[in-house]
């Protein structure tokens, strides 16, 4: 699968489907937000999982870089500052 298998407002569309799963439950039971991701994984016009798989991580990871740069726009913080900083929190839990 290349880039160009991959529009970057699908990839995203999916993206933001699984996070607005999340949304609905972030602290309870994580069913809707496995059912969904399932479904994401499966929907491969092949059957391939693996490129089901890939198309959700190229989603989740344009949604998360489009954050990045948004934050960036809103607060002056770069985009390499956030990561740090998140970087640094993890670190320490």
């Amino acid at each position: 699968m290349t880039m160009t298998d991959n529009p970057r407002p699908e990839s995203a569309r999916h993206a933001i489907d699984l996070m607005t799963a999340w949304l609905d439950n972030p602290d309870g039971p994580a069913d809707l937000l496995l059912t969904r991701l399932q479904a994401l994984v499966d929907e491969d016009p092949g059957g391939n999982k693996v490129a089901g798989a890939v198309r959700v991580i190229m989603g989740m990871t344009y949604l998360c870089g489009s954050l990045l740069l948004l934050r960036e726009h809103e607060t002056g913080i770069t985009a390499r500052e956030t990561l740090s900083a998140l970087g640094l929190h993890y670190a320490l839990e």
